[in-house]
């Protein structure tokens, strides 16, 4: 094998000569040759055959249908291919507008979406219809169409929808045209001549004598008689008048289109006037025995005779008065009717007093009156003084008197006052007037306490107080779920037993409660349902004070004061009152040896007799919670005082009286003064109000 390199003569037998290198110049450089047109076509061929492949692909024929069917279609939005009756279209937003003479151009966006229907149905909107309106025989007619005003006759080129319209022409005296009309719409013109009917008829009237004025109801005169004239159809009423004559008139039913003669009228010659009248008026009137009215009054009557007129009051005689009627005059006839008078002796004291009679002053009092025989009001007043007052009628010949004293305001006022009224809780109250009075016990008392103060007291404020304890069947008329218990297997919570276990704050609220109830203003001020004041000019039921209490269970008529309920020694009469008896000897310590009440914890209220003021069970039964802040020294305690309501405040307040449970002398006793916050079991309370 040789291995020697090959020369280039060996295969060309040309020898290659080396030559000198050298850099091109930049202006020597030449841009490439173009490529041929041919190359250019043929690339644009390819890629328009390739788009048009790909909108085959991609394209999806949509039928597009149109009623009725379209002159001229055009698709807006992006290129679409029309095959046979479908049209080629890649899914996307279109707008499809196309025409047809007589309908709206139609203009509507189409959305093509992948894989749904390609099924495009539309539907051209007619175009209004034209229609001209006509009347006949008179112009400006009004047309309604559907209702709504469309304007006068003659009506060009009115422009409706097509369908079907409920056509009215409308004109004065003439009656309405009604016609339903079809409009074809697509501009096509149509036209409606309408005829009117005349809503009127000719009336043919006479009069005897003529020359009457004919005018209806309104008071349009229509023509003098004989006359010939138009009246529109419907009802009418037709008057003629003439002077010194009765007016005609008739009630008269025109139908257009009828004319009508009517009868010939007769007139009749007028009435009188006759104006009667009477001092004093009001007086009754007939004529003829035939009841005309009340003077003043007008009366027309037939002329050419004599009438008799009556006129009578009561208290007043009669009068009559023949007159003579003339035809068309008007005749006046004044009478006045003498008095029937009765005599009314008037004696009052104080004699000063102004008497009124009928609304009218007649001088002082103390007097006769001469009176017309007919009821009157008589009034008696002074000032200062309750003003009397009565009705009074005179009898002549049979002399009356009045004979009072006049009560002063304050006397009146003291009478109208209810010394027993009734609570909106079923519970009655007495009315109590008061006075100065002793307070507490003396220090030598057997029983007495070091809280029960002697000091003098005066109370000058009239109250009402409950006559018994506030039952557990009121109390629950404020508070429904309270129960009273009981003790030791007897019942405290019976209806028309006191209601117990109830603390100070409860009592109090109650009280506003019942006052809202009747109408009163509240005696306590509540705020976050407490009791954080009391209102002293309050006329609100509250809990009687300290001193009201003691007043009422101690203080008799004749100013006297008990030591017990009873009287002024132990024990008690037998059943004079509900207190610890023999009978719980075994339950508490301390009982009244010998005595029976009959009932072993508290009893029905006003079971026992009533006090020396008529209220039950004032010291006994169960005690009671007043209204005092509790204070027991002397110092809180001032003698001397008007309408105490005790200390501003405290702790505790006041209870009074003994209870069921109390046996002793000390606690029996009516100057016993307990004290406490919360309820107890026979613990209850009473209510009391101011009068004023």
């Amino acid at each position: 094998m040789n291995d020697l390199p090959r020369r280039p003569e060996d295969d060309h037998g040309e020898i290659i000569e080396p030559v000198e290198f050298r850099p091109a110049s930049p202006d020597e450089w030449r841009p490439p040759s173009r490529l041929r047109p041919a190359m250019f076509v043929t690339i644009a061929l390819l890629a328009g055959l390739v788009l048009v492949a790909y909108f085959l692909v991609t394209a999806r024929p949509v039928l597009l249908t149109f009623s009725p069917e379209a002159e001229s279609v055009s698709i807006r939005g992006g290129l679409t291919l029309p095959v046979g009756e479908r049209i080629l279209m890649r899914p996307g937003s279109y707008r499809v507008v196309a025409e047809r003479e007589g309908y709206h151009p139609l203009d509507e966006s189409l959305e093509l979406i992948r894989g749904e229907d390609t099924l495009f149905a539309f539907e051209f909107r007619p175009l209004p219809g034209l229609l001209d309106v006509t009347s006949e025989p008179v112009a400006g007619a009004r047309v309604l169409v559907d209702g709504a005003d469309a304007g006068v006759t003659p009506l060009e080129e009115l422009e409706l929808e097509p369908g079907s319209y409920d056509i009215v022409i409308q004109a004065d005296r003439y009656l309405p045209k009604q016609q339903t009309v079809e409009i074809e719409g697509r501009s096509q013109r149509q036209r409606l001549d309408a005829t009117l009917s005349p809503a009127w008829a000719n009336i043919r009237l006479k009069t005897e004598p003529e020359g009457a004025e004919i005018s209806l109801a309104d008071g349009t005169v229509i023509g003098t008689t004989p006359a010939e004239f138009e009246l529109l159809q419907g009802a009418h009423v037709l008057t003629a008048k003439l002077d010194g004559y009765k007016a005609w008139q008739q009630e008269l039913e025109v139908v257009a289109g009828q004319d009508q003669q009517l009868d010939p009228v007769r007139l009749e010659r007028a009435d009188g006037l006759l104006m009667i009248s009477s001092r004093p008026a009001g007086a009754t009137v007939t004529v003829d025995g035939n009841f005309q009215g009340r003077t003043p009054l007008e009366v027309q009557l037939a002329p050419g005779r004599s009438y008799q007129v009556d006129l009578f009051r009561p208290g007043y005689t009669r009068v009559r008065r023949d007159v003579r009627i003339v035809s068309g005059a008007e005749q006046r006839l004044a009478v006045d009717l003498p008095a029937e008078l009765g005599d009314i002796r008037i004696d009052v004291q104080p004699a000063d007093a102004m008497v009124l009679v009928d609304g009218r002053e007649q001088g002082r009092a103390d007097q006769t009156l001469s009176l017309p025989a007919v009821a009157h009001a008589i009034e008696i007043r002074k000032e200062g003084y309750v003003a009397y007052r009565t009705s009074v009628t005179p009898r002549p010949g049979f002399p009356q008197e009045i004979s009072l004293r006049l009560q002063t305001v304050e006397e009146a006022r003291r009478a109208s006052i209810r010394p027993v009224i009734q609570t909106a809780a079923d519970q009655e109250m007495r009315l109590l007037r008061p006075g100065p009075f002793t307070m507490g016990a003396s220090r030598r008392e057997p029983g007495r306490r070091a809280n029960e103060v002697l000091r003098e007291v005066t109370l000058t404020r009239p109250f009402y107080l409950s006559t018994t304890e506030v039952t557990n069947a009121a109390f629950r008329k404020f508070a429904a779920g309270h129960d009273s218990g009981s003790w030791e297997g007897h019942s405290l919570n019976g209806d028309r037993q006191p209601v117990v276990n109830i603390s100070w704050q409860e009592a109090a609220r109650f009280c506003n409660w019942l006052s809202e109830r009747d109408g009163l203003p509240p005696a306590y001020v509540i705020r976050n349902n407490r009791v954080v004041g009391f209102d002293p000019e309050s006329t609100g039921y509250r809990l009687p004070t300290e001193a009201e209490w003691e007043w009422a269970a101690r203080v008799k008529d004749d100013g006297s004061q008990l030591r017990f309920p009873w009287g002024e020694s132990m024990p008690p009469p037998e059943r004079f009152g509900n207190y610890a008896d023999r009978t719980i000897a075994n339950l508490l310590g301390r009982t009244i040896m010998g005595y029976t009440d009959g009932a072993m914890v508290s009893a029905t209220v006003a079971n026992y007799g009533a006090n020396h003021h008529g209220i039950y069970d004032l010291g006994s039964n169960v005690a009671e919670w007043v209204n005092d802040f509790y204070a027991g020294s002397s110092e809180d305690l001032p003698s001397d005082v008007v309408d105490p309501l005790g200390p501003d405040g405290g702790e505790y307040h006041v209870i009074r009286g003994a209870s069921w449970m109390h046996g002793t002398i000390t606690e029996l006793r009516l100057t016993f003064r307990d004290f406490g916050r919360d309820g107890r079991n026979d613990v209850g309370f009473r209510i009391a109000r101011y009068l004023e």
